[in-house]
């Protein structure tokens, strides 16, 4: 019996996404059809390359072996499918972005991925970034920007850079030269549920001085958080340049604070094991427009 690459894929994919029932999704078929072709491979190589677990499917030793085989198969196939003739790159590709990225950099990532590809069709997704990491693992995004992301085997992160980020507070607030954990503790604090990166960074500031904060209200838009602090409803954390608009309305106020509150990290995520030109492209256009927006700066007179 010969190997058809339709076989090749559907062990590639099922290995990818950890089920034949999702891979059948994956590739529009029907999930017979996938278990099919998975059990002609195996008689094809003689060997069992899959087995049944409390985890669902997961290869064997022989399967192990042959997945970097499968996996360069598939990197050439997705090259050639994704390139016309004149080498530009084209097709429809799903990209995450956290959504405190978003409001700063979405309008000029739109832009430099026209400019640089043209005949790229991205489809925008705007969410907290452990969404969007689940997002990756479940196969509904190809590539994500993400905040401080928790990590996971099947997924490939690469660094960006930080995100600037300040504690703010309404206007009308009178607070010190600089605050620390004991000056915010008992105020109202806005953020993101958990266990999103938001979350994460403000109750690791107050941890950082074994305080509690004492009335946190949950929202889980970014973009509305900046909204309640100018109502004067609470303080929070911001990335930079989303709260300088603010900022020069005269409506919010950065605050200085000790420890520094840290700053985010951006990362470029995608499903690892899995080289597409599309993702690659992506990747290029938005370092060069972070670059270009001087994004990444930290600003470290500022405290």
């Amino acid at each position: 019996m010969r190997i058809t690459l339709a076989q090749v894929e559907a062990f590639y994919w099922t290995v990818q996404l950890g089920s034949a029932q999702r891979a059948a999704q994956h590739l529009n078929l029907a999930q017979p059809t996938v278990s099919l072709r998975l059990k002609d491979l195996g008689e094809a190589l003689g060997v069992e390359l899959l087995e049944r677990s409390s985890r669902g499917l997961v290869m064997t030793a022989e399967g192990r072996l042959l997945l970097p085989r499968v996996k360069a198969i598939m990197t050439e196939v997705q090259g050639i499918q994704q390139q016309d003739p004149a080498g530009a790159v084209v097709g429809a590709i799903r990209v995450g972005l956290a959504e405190g990225f978003a409001v700063n950099c979405l309008a000029p990532l739109l832009a430099g991925l026209l400019e640089d590809h043209p005949a790229l069709q991205p489809e925008w997704v705007v969410s907290t970034s452990t969404t969007l990491e689940s997002s990756l693992l479940d196969d509904k995004l190809d590539v994500a920007v993400l905040l401080n992301p928790t990590g996971h085997e099947k997924l490939a992160l690469k660094p960006l850079g930080p995100q600037p980020t300040h504690w703010v507070a309404p206007a009308s607030w009178k607070m010190g030269s600089s605050v620390e954990p004991k000056d915010l503790w008992d105020k109202p604090i806005i953020s993101n549920p958990p266990p999103s990166a938001m979350y994460r960074q403000i109750t690791h500031w107050f941890a950082l001085a074994g305080i509690q904060p004492e009335k946190v209200s949950i929202c889980n838009s970014v973009a509305v958080i900046p909204e309640l602090v100018a109502a004067g409803l609470g303080a929070g954390i911001l990335p930079t340049r989303m709260a300088d608009r603010y900022v020069a309305e005269g409506s919010i106020q950065l605050l200085p604070s000790s420890p520094r509150i840290e700053n985010g990290r951006l990362f470029l995520g995608s499903r690892a094991g899995v080289t597409d030109p599309k993702t690659v492209a992506v990747e290029r256009t938005t370092s060069r427009v972070l670059e270009k927006m001087r994004y990444l700066e930290v600003d470290e007179k500022m405290p």
